[in-house]
């Protein structure tokens, strides 16, 4: 960026601007892991559930569910012991603690995710501003051109002035 005093910055037209390869990836990345904690959210809620209605533990749906939430129960195996209710169902304290945790991670991945696209959003506009300043920068230097060539052939100063007429019915003073 040139500097023409203390004040002003005039933008470098001349260099795009591009949205890193990071920022791309990182907004991949965080969509990834939301979509994972969610679907380790969910597998939990159903372990919950299964684990509160006494559900048949020989049955494939709950092999399945018990399966796949017991690698998101992990770090939280044993921080609790289980509640006994009614029909020899019980409750999972320690999987209610972990989907607890897990939508408070999501709701941070959420606003990572967020903040990512913000800054891509402030990067695309930045460069649909260096695009504009550039046609407004391209349709000045045709209207000056026409207007010296105008002037040129009518035999008049080369400083002539252009009214603020549409730019079809532009007239030569």
């Amino acid at each position: 960026m040139a500097k023409t005093n203390q004040e002003t910055v005039i933008p470098d037209d001349s260099i795009p601007i591009k949205i890193p390869g990071y920022m791309r990836f990182s907004k991949v990345i965080g969509w990834l892991f939301y979509a994972w904690i969610i679907f380790g959210t969910i597998m939990l809620s159903f372990r919950v559930f299964l684990a509160a209605t006494n559900a048949n533990p020989s049955a494939g749906f709950y092999e399945f569910v018990y399966r796949t939430s017991s690698d998101f129960m992990e770090p939280f195996r044993g921080l609790f012991t289980p509640k006994p209710l009614g029909d020899g169902g019980y409750l999972d304290v320690a999987a209610i603690f972990a989907i607890i945790i897990y939508l408070i991670l999501v709701w941070l991945v959420g606003a990572f995710i967020k903040y990512m696209q913000s800054k891509i959003d402030d990067l695309d506009e930045k460069e649909a501003e260096r695009i504009q300043r550039l046609r407004a920068k391209q349709n000045n230097t045709a209207d000056q051109l026409a207007v010296n060539i105008t002037s040129e052939q009518a035999g008049a100063p080369i400083s002539a002035t252009v009214s603020t007429q549409p730019r079809n019915t532009r007239k030569v003073q």
